[in-house]
């Protein structure tokens, strides 16, 4: 690693900014904003969902589940979520069919309690 690239990344890690060369480049991963767009990045993305009533979740799951969900989307010409999405609506329609409707609980006031 050069001495530059070194200084570059000691900088970046204290936050010392004065002493980065301005002929430094910038490493950038193709299709990511660097550090300083990173957060307006999410905000965008945040609004985007939230215009487009969407919510973003992690979740774990088997290995060769997600493959096989990987492979749908694929032959299907679809994207992973819109998979999982058909996926949990047909999951919901059962478990209401059988228990009955799943309705939203609405949270209650603390005075209500007592």
């Amino acid at each position: 690693m050069k001495n530059n690239d070194l200084d570059a990344l000691f900088t970046g890690l204290t936050g010392n900014t004065d002493s980065i060369q301005e002929n430094t480049p910038d490493k950038q991963v193709p299709g990511k904003g660097n550090k300083h767009t990173a957060g307006k990045d999410r905000l965008r993305q945040k609004s985007l969902e939230q215009a487009r009533n969407q919510e973003r979740f992690c979740t774990i799951v088997d290995s060769g589940v997600l493959k096989k969900i990987r492979t749908i989307a694929t032959r299907e010409g679809l994207q992973i979520k819109d998979v999982v999405e058909a996926a949990f609506i047909k999951a919901i329609d059962g478990y209401e069919r059988k228990h009955g409707v799943i309705e939203e609980n609405s949270k209650r006031k603390a005075i209500d309690l007592f």
